[in-house]
């Protein structure tokens, strides 16, 4: 890939599973994804306004959000976040990209967004796996999950120099990395260490898997339940570039990751983030 602008992502939040959402032992805000003069914000769950303004986001400056799949943890702000991007629904802009039941809602999940808050954007969009869109000039493609929503969907995000991919929830599959490759950062939800799997969600030995067979520049961890907490999510991601030989960052809340002139650089480690854990890692 070419060398060219500065790409910035910043972590809203690393938690995941039940436990770590409702007790906020690891923040559940989503993520920031700013490139080629475009800021995304996606799966904003809950908590997404707070970190944001914790951490120096301005969500006003928000020109996409975008969704996996209508879980709680993926989209609980989701709303709040469209008024921020058009400025109290005073300025019709921004786009809103998602999987099919995110916009329309589906047996078990009502759809996130109400009609008033789609109209409140310039356009929105259903993205089916294996499809993409493009906004201003980042191709936006859908990959696809194996995971609770049958309608979900994991995105690549393509601009004019980098890639950025994200798995969003489910297990490994067969085939998964021919969605994933010549990324410059592969965000992985990795809910679980390896040796203690979960059905539908990735843990480490299968994140390790999908890093060895696509290669990306660097993987970056996030998305933990808590038997990754206490450290486990660090000595993890150092388990799989000792293996695979691919920097392996386990992300904090609040980190800050910058692509500059092709070097991947953690200008923010974050903080320890979370609630206390005791009662819950016994």
């Amino acid at each position: 890939m070419k060398s060219g602008k500065m790409v910035k992502i910043t972590f809203l939040g690393t938690g995941g599973g039940r436990v770590v959402v409702i007790n906020q032992l690891r923040a559940t805000g989503g993520w920031i994804l700013e490139m080629d003069d475009q800021m995304f914000h996606i799966d904003p769950g809950p908590g997404a306004l707070a970190r944001a303004r914790e951490y120096g986001v301005p969500l006003r400056k928000v020109t996409g959000i975008i969704i996996s799949h209508p879980h709680p943890d993926h989209y609980a702000d989701a709303e709040m976040v469209v008024e921020a991007m058009t400025i109290g629904v005073n300025k019709k802009r921004g786009v809103i990209i998602g999987g099919k039941n995110v916009i329309k809602g589906g047996e078990k999940h009502r759809a996130v967004f109400s009609p008033y808050h789609l109209n409140a954007v310039e356009r929105y969009e259903i993205l089916e796996p294996g499809k993409e869109t493009k906004t201003s000039n980042i191709k936006i493609r859908a990959t696809p999950v194996k995971h609770g929503d049958s309608e979900g969907v994991g995105f690549v995000f393509e601009g004019e120099r980098n890639r950025i991919g994200y798995t969003s929830d489910g297990e490994y599959f067969d085939g998964q990395e021919k969605y994933f490759t010549n990324c410059d950062v592969l965000v992985i939800n990795c809910l679980r260490p390896r040796g203690d799997s979960w059905p539908e969600h990735m843990d480490s030995e299968q994140a390790k898997e999908l890093i060895v067979k696509t290669r990306p520049k660097a993987a970056v961890l996030k998305h933990f339940g808590t038997k990754m907490l206490r450290g486990v999510a660090e000595k993890e991601a150092a388990w799989i570039e000792k293996e695979t030989g691919i920097r392996t960052i386990a992300a904090r809340d609040g980190m800050v990751l910058e692509i500059k002139n092709e070097k991947i650089e953690i200008s923010k480690s974050g903080g320890k983030g979370g609630g206390s854990l005791e009662g819950f890692l016994k």
